[in-house]
This record gives C-alpha cells, structure tokens and sequence, in this order.
C-alpha cells in the first residue's frame, strides 16, 4: 500500500482513538458520533466509487456491530464540489474505536475495508472528514426524504449556550407548528474546518427549501439567531438507499 493510500485510510477511521474520554463526558451512555466524509473523485470515477461502496464496504460494515447505521448522499445542490457524503453513526467516538477493529478483518469477499479504501484513495481528487456529535434534545429522528439539507454553523464568541437554548425553545417549535421540515437535528462539531454546529433537515423538495428559509428571515427571532450565528454553509443531497446499513 502506497503512503498516501494509509493515510486516506487513516484519516478515515483511527482518528477515532482519541474519543473514549470525551464521548463519556455526557455520563455511561456516550451521545451519539457521526463520522461525515466528503468525496470528490477524479472525472468520471464516481460511478465505480458507488460500486466499491454498494458491493464490497457495504456488506463489511453490514457486519460490525457497533456500527449504528451507515448513509450515503450525492449532491443535489453544493455551493463547493463534492460527489459523495458518507455517514457512519456510532455510540460515542469509543465506538468508533470498536468499529475500526471490525474495518481490519476481511468482509465476505475476502478483501478488507483497508484495502478497498486504498483503491478509493486512488480515485479520490479530495476527501475531508468531520465529526459531530448530535444533540438528543435538540433533535429529531431522522426518517427518509427526498433532500436532506446539511447547514454547518460558526457561531460568534460565547454564544454556544445561547445558541442551544434559541433553538430548542424558539427554532424548533417554529419549525414545527408552521409544518416547515419533515424532521431536524443538531449536532456540536468535534473535528471540522472551523464549524461549531451541523444542523440536518429533512425536506421535500427544493421549492419546500426555499420556503422554510423565507419564512425564518421573517421569524420573529431570526435577529438574536444572526446575532448568534457569524457564518453557516449550506449543502444540499439526496440519499442513496442501496449503500443504507440499519
């Protein structure tokens, strides 16, 4: 294996060792981590990417246990280029760390994840990882819908604790009784480039997108929310079924 293939692999998974402490800090049973990974893959390579993923990583991580589910998306609307978001949840970065044993063994094909990542690596343009860990109180569960909307939030100095209690009590119920989302979560970032908070939205169609923003530029709160928030990014997807596991 090339040097640039391990550290592709490397960056993707053993990362995660340095995740039992602060996935426990939230008391026995750690909140939920999500390891979020953004391909872009040279010309004409994202189809075969796909196939690694549906028919040879699919059915390794099928296998591992601690693995709570594992999503794919392709862009739908992107203000940056980008082929495909994985997402792999787990209970606390300390299961991570158990999934990374199971990436290590062979998958039913006799191959394992460490070696098929390296055949993505060279397929790979550009790849960055992120992680967040998500916020029960201040989400939904999540359920299958035409777009998802991924909304990465820098929010101004000392504003996390306003932030949370803004969305909770004022945001969601907002969201809510005007029928905006199908569903939302919150997550505070642990690894990312310079994001505090991941917001993911469920919604119907781009029109309904649309919508939901128009009517929370008028929200009788969206003052103290941009007082909040310094910057936000904003992606738009479509989930890939064939590659879902649980």
């Amino acid at each position: 294996m090339t040097s640039a293939a391990a550290k592709f692999f490397w960056g993707l998974s053993v990362i995660a060792v340095v995740g039992p402490d602060l996935a426990m800090a939230q008391g026995d049973t750690p909140l939920e981590v999500r390891q979020i990974v953004t391909f872009q893959f040279a010309a004409g390579r994202t189809g075969d990417a796909v196939e690694i993923y549906r028919h040879q990583l699919r059915p390794i991580y099928d296998r591992i246990s601690a693995l709570l589910r594992f999503r794919a998306f392709g862009e739908a609307e992107s203000p940056e280029p980008l082929d495909l978001i994985v997402v792999s949840s787990y209970r606390g970065m300390a299961g991570m760390d158990l999934a990374n044993e199971g990436l290590r063994q062979p998958g039913p094909g006799g191959v394992t994840a460490l070696s098929l990542y390296a055949t993505l690596s060279a397929l790979t343009v550009g790849h960055h990882d992120q992680f967040v860990e998500i916020r029960p109180a201040l989400s939904d569960t999540a359920a299958a819908s035409p777009f998802t909307v991924f909304e990465y939030l820098r929010l101004a100095p000392r504003s996390r604790e306003g932030f949370e209690r803004l969305v909770r009590e004022r945001v969601r119920p907002f969201e809510r009784s005007r029928d905006l989302v199908q569903w939302s979560e919150t997550g505070r970032m642990l690894v990312s480039d310079g994001w505090d908070y991941l917001r993911i939205i469920g919604i119907g169609s781009l029109a309904e997108w649309h919508r939901y923003q128009t009517r929370m530029w008028s929200a009788p709160f969206n003052a103290d929310l941009q007082r909040y928030v310094s910057a936000r990014k904003t992606i738009v997807v479509r989930a890939i079924p064939s590659l879902s596991v649980r």
